[in-house]
Order: C-alpha cells, then sequence, then structure tokens
C-alpha cells in the first residue's frame, strides 16, 4: 500500500491523511451504519488516532452512548466514527480515500442485521456484530 492515504468530503471543506496502514477494514451491515450513510452496507477503515491527521472542521455527533459519527458540516459527508470503548482508534469511512481501491475489505461486521438480498459470498469473515472486542 502506497503511504499516505489521502482523502476528502465532497465539497473539500474536510481533509484526511492516514500515515499508515489500517489495522483492519471492514464491511458494516448494522442499521445504524445504513441509516447514517443511506447505503444497504459501509467499509470502515480502522487506524490507530495517532496515524490520522484530519484537516478543517468536521462536525461530531453521538449517535448512541459511546459512539460519536463526523461528518463535513457544509456538504453533509459522513466521515468517521469513534467509540469511546476503543480509546486510540478512528474509523474512516474508505469511499472517502483517493485510493479507496487500496483498501481492501478484510472481514464483514453485524452480518445478522444485514439486509436478506445482499449476498455475501466473497469468503471474508463474517461476525454476527462487532469485529473489536469493547472492554466492559
Amino acid at each position: 500500500m502506497k503511504l499516505p492515504l489521502h482523502g476528502r468530503c465532497f465539497c473539500g471543506a474536510v481533509l484526511v491523511e492516514a500515515k499508515a496502514e489500517p489495522f483492519q477494514v471492514s464491511w458494516c451491515h448494522c442499521r445504524d451504519c445504513r441509516r447514517q450513510t443511506g447505503a444497504p452496507a459501509v467499509v470502515w477503515a480502522g487506524f490507530r488516532s495517532e496515524d490520522v491527521h484530519v484537516a478543517g472542521a468536521p462536525r461530531r455527533r453521538r449517535s448512541s452512548e459511546h459512539i460519536v459519527r463526523g461528518f463535513c458540516p457544509d456538504c453533509g459527508t459522513p466521515f468517521s466514527y469513534e467509540d469511546d470503548r476503543l480509546a486510540g482508534e478512528i474509523y474512516i469511512h474508505t469511499g472517502v480515500f483517493d485510493e479507496a481501491d487500496q483498501l481492501v475489505p478484510d472481514r464483514h461486521a453485524y452480518v445478522t442485521s444485514k439486509l436478506f438480498w445482499l449476498h455475501l459470498e466473497d469468503g471474508l469473515a463474517k461476525f454476527e456484530t462487532t469485529t473489536r472486542r469493547r472492554p466492559g
């Protein structure tokens, strides 16, 4: 993978740079991600927070007890996901990266919530819920 990775929202007001490879790239089929994006499933790239620099002023919104989601306040592009229980980690939508084709998914999360007409025949690991253990 050629680094750094560069990304931006639709209007360019929020920029992201990742200076290290993600530790995972995961499809998410949960209802919250579907509602946040309007897509049938999304792909997140998980990074250590220290390896990601976000420029501009993304707006952040707590979407549930432990989850904060970031988005562009100008164009609305969904951008990031952070979980209070996973300190030091940030998940960025792969679609915002210029190099999105290098971010190949390696697993599926929340397959119990996936849409019935979406068939997962890619041989990737499938998790009933999250792919990352949360303390507590």
